[in-house]
């Protein structure tokens, strides 16, 4: 198998096991004695955006070792701490997705299939006891890329960003987000506890057709709008198992497509970009959009997404 395969997956699993919902979490999701957290990530974006790399694999594998030490320590982190952590993960993410620019889709598939399955099969464990996946997955990292072969190529700027592009991803990002904090609180919908067989094949499947069908992210903006509406009625109507079944899907169908899009930036500068906004920004305010119990806002948020690209865009100024 690919090793950067294995550095895509256990990096995404990384971020969604430790940081984006271990550390939260063990946290009580207080965001008093978290905010530090994307600040550090907006700061490693930015940095790792604009600054000269001329080493990608040592940086990384510095990245990864830090990512170690720090581990060491889960869940009990300081402001300090919770600062740096951001930071690695900010700076290491544009790294990581620029070196893919090589790799093909199917390896792209394959590395999110990884991270999905085993990401939901994991997700009940015990936010507090996670102390030896947050070491173990970063080590894989490590040796992972140790075994993979990158260019030595300096890195120069290539890509301008399509502005439009930027924002839809926001959107999704910010629609998943806010469904998905607003689930991990719910106890009478919690799907990941009671329907995890069926929340990975979902997944799985949504990978699949992103790959055997889905186009760019833009063209696929209508089918993503109408999974994502799916979703959100399956969860008003309180239907935990169609709930299972659909919302799987369009995480897994849309991330595909957006994480395509940002590797074929093949631009370190961009993805650090769009990062900010996409991986921090829209998913902190959805954060607080789920703890203060407003998900209505992600719905209208997803209208009037709707309703500007039906009447202020075409299908040939979307690509």
């Amino acid at each position: 198998m690919n090793m950067l395969v294995i550095v895509l997956s256990s990096q995404l699993l990384y971020y969604l096991l430790i940081a984006q919902t271990g550390v939260v979490g063990a946290f009580g999701s207080d965001i008093h004695d978290l905010y530090t957290l994307p600040i550090g990530g907006v700061l490693g974006s930015l940095i790792s955006a604009y600054w000269k790399h001329y080493g990608i694999k040592q940086e990384l594998s510095f990245m990864f070792g830090m990512q170690i030490m720090i581990s060491w320590y889960y869940p009990h982190y300081s402001l300090g701490m919770l600062l740096v952590f951001g930071f690695i993960v900010g700076y290491a993410t544009p790294l990581m997705l620029y070196t893919f620019k090589a790799q093909s889709t199917l390896s792209l598939v394959l590395g999110l299939a990884i991270s999905y399955a085993v990401g939901t099969a994991f997700y009940s464990y015990p936010y507090a006891q996670r102390g030896i996946i947050a070491v173990v997955l970063p080590t894989i990292s490590l040796i992972a890329l140790f075994f993979s072969t990158l260019s030595d190529e300096q890195y120069t700027k290539n890509s301008a960003l399509n502005w439009k592009m930027v924002g839809a991803m926001m959107v999704w990002i910010f629609a998943d987000s806010a469904l998905f904090e607003t689930l991990s609180r719910s106890e009478g919908m919690d799907i990941w506890s009671h329907y995890t067989a069926l929340i990975i094949s979902s997944h799985l499947l949504g990978v699949y057709l992103a790959y055997r069908y889905g186009k760019t992210l833009m063209e696929n903006s209508v089918i993503i709008v109408g999974l994502f509406a799916l979703s959100y009625g399956f969860y008003y109507l309180q239907q935990p198992i169609l709930l299972a079944i659909i919302y799987p899907i369009v995480i897994s169908y849309y991330n595909v497509l957006l994480f395509r899009e940002l590797i074929r930036l093949n631009d370190i500068r961009a993805i650090g970009i769009v990062m900010v906004g996409v991986g921090w920004g829209a998913a902190s305010v959805a954060s607080l959009v789920a703890l203060e119990h407003q998900l209505w806002l992600a719905v209208v948020t997803l209208g009037a997404f709707s309703f500007l690209y039906v009447i202020g865009t075409r299908p040939d100024r979307l690509r």
